[in-house]
């Protein structure tokens, strides 16, 4: 009996484990999301740019700065404080295979979330059904 209360435990916590990496993984998913949905906008906004147009540039919520597009040219990030000066179309390019990694990104944690949803219906199936059977042992001895 007290090897089947151990063994009860060890699977509720087992059971909790997978749930708070579940949730783990679909935090990061939403992540992943939002992040394509501001590379999205960001593609967008650069394919309506035209040099020597006027525009606003977001400096913070809600501030913007007034600002004269002089050329087809942007700063893109490589690496941590590291800015390369490309064109328009370069950049759009870069921001959809930044698209197409978060896509694989997302469809691995989706997998993942997926695979750990099916593991936590067996565990919580398979504690119900040791849960019962503790409860009719004890049944038994009273």
């Amino acid at each position: 009996m007290e090897n089947m209360a151990e063994d009860l435990r060890q699977k509720a916590m087992a059971l909790e484990i997978y749930n708070q990496q579940l949730q783990m993984i679909q935090s990061e998913i939403t992540s992943i999301r939002a992040l394509k949905s501001e590379i999205m906008n960001s593609i967008k906004t650069i394919e309506n740019i035209k040099a020597d147009e006027e525009t606003l540039i977001p400096v913070g919520p809600g501030v913007f700065l007034k600002a004269k597009i002089v050329d087809d040219k942007a700063l893109i990030g490589v690496k941590s404080d590291i800015y390369v000066e490309k064109s328009f179309n370069e950049v759009i390019e870069d921001l959809k295979k930044s698209v197409e990694d978060l896509d694989k990104a997302e469809k691995e944690g989706m997998k993942k979330a997926e695979e750990l949803a099916k593991a936590i219906t067996a565990l919580r199936k398979e504690l119900q059904t040791e849960i019962q059977k503790a409860q009719q042992a004890q049944d038994k001895k009273q």
